[in-house]
């Protein structure tokens, strides 16, 4: 079983000064590091895009499906 996740501290005082100056350092990407994020990024996206389109293509499958039993069972009554 899972630990349960601990509550975020409350900063305060030389904590939260620290902790607000470093949030607000900008840090200096190379233009390498920028292209291999960049690549990551859109490679995550065409994965959501392919899970899309599955989740779509599933969808219409099952509809599909239902609609035919429902025929096939309006069929068998109306044969009785």
């Amino acid at each position: 079983m899972a630990r349960p996740i601990k509550e975020t501290p409350i900063l305060y005082g030389e904590d939260a000064k620290r902790f607000l100056e470093r949030m607000n350092e900008h840090r200096r990407v190379s233009p390498e590091e920028r292209a291999r994020i960049n690549a990551n990024y859109e490679m995550c996206m065409e994965w959501m895009r392919r899970g899309e389109e599955r989740q779509k293509k599933l969808q219409e499958q099952r509809q599909k499906e239902k609609e035919e039993q429902q025929q096939e069972q309006k069929d068998e009554g109306e044969q009785q």
